[in-house]
């Protein structure tokens, strides 16, 4: 990891670029907009800083799926991007067939700790049948933060976990340092705008905006979203 990058500073120009963004934002459409301009500034600044050697080591793949069984966190625009990509660039079978699985897998995590998830062995909702993710475009931060230069060492250390042991997986830190302070300062964009800044499970934010749409309205506004 380049000890030259100012991931502090980025992290506030990020929080800068969100407020600008999400000041006046009133539907599904300006979030995913805000998000989707957040997410390429994020990917352009990975293209621009990563060390392609080290790059060549991610071992990430679609068809591994490997970590899609743990709890990942979300900021409510990120969930609300997910849900307009559902709708409005997904075909509705399609669309409908991951809404039936965010209800079954929903009362199965709500109330999991991370060691609690991983042992449920349940796959994240978004995986298709190849094992690749449907949402990948607009796929969170969390997600776009892993990297493992092995695919072994994922499917030993979740095993190991299981049984109350720890195993070393080897990831690019780069990559996971700029998307945690992007996600950083999205987070104290949405306090600055007095908006909800809570995390909220993946699986448990997008169910509760494609069932209660209302919910993404009253967060926009101001009010604090129930999630759960």
């Amino acid at each position: 990891m380049s000890d030259a990058f100012d991931f502090n500073g980025y992290a506030q120009t990020i929080e800068s670029r969100a407020r600008e963004l999400l000041r006046g934002a009133a539907n599904l459409d300006d979030c995913r907009h805000s998000v989707s301009q957040l997410y390429a500034l994020a990917e352009d600044t990975l293209a621009r800083h990563r060390d392609p050697v080290e790059q060549k080591h991610i071992a990430c793949a679609a068809g591994c799926g490997t970590c899609c069984a743990v709890n990942v966190a979300v900021l409510l625009p990120e969930a609300a991007a997910i849900v307009a990509y559902l709708q409005q660039s997904m075909p509705a079978e399609e669309a409908a067939a991951i809404a039936a699985r965010l209800d079954d897998l929903y009362p199965r995590i709500l109330w999991l700790d991370d060691d609690d998830r991983v042992l449920l062995r349940q796959s994240c909702a978004f995986l298709n049948e190849q094992g690749a993710c449907a949402i990948y475009p607009v796929r969170p931060l969390i997600c776009r933060s892993i990297t493992s230069t092995n695919a072994d060492d994922c499917r030993e250390a979740l095993a190991f976990k299981a049984l109350g042991e720890e195993r070393t997986v080897l990831i690019n830190l780069f990559q996971k340092t700029l998307m945690d302070a992007t996600f950083r300062g999205l987070g104290a964009a949405l306090a600055g705008l007095n908006l909800d800044s809570r995390s909220v499970k993946l699986t448990v934010a997008v169910r509760t905006l494609l069932h209660e749409p209302g919910r993404l309205a009253a967060f926009l506004q101001g009010e604090p979203v129930p999630c759960g």
